[in-house]
């Protein structure tokens, strides 16, 4: 998946030496918080529309 992501970035015109600076590690973190941020907001966003049409 980060592989995937990096790749993304450096065909959409991020400079390589950047990404090095910012470390695979620190990325994957950054990449998989974000994607648990969305689906938690996600979820609520589904539960509260339940709630106020139910």
């Amino acid at each position: 998946m980060t592989n995937l992501i990096d790749t993304y970035l450096l065909k959409s015109g991020m400079p390589k030496d950047e990404l090095c600076k910012i470390g695979r590690a620190k990325r994957a973190f950054y990449y998989y918080g974000m994607g648990t941020l969305a689906i938690v907001a996600i979820a609520l966003g589904t539960l509260g529309l339940f709630k106020i049409f139910g």
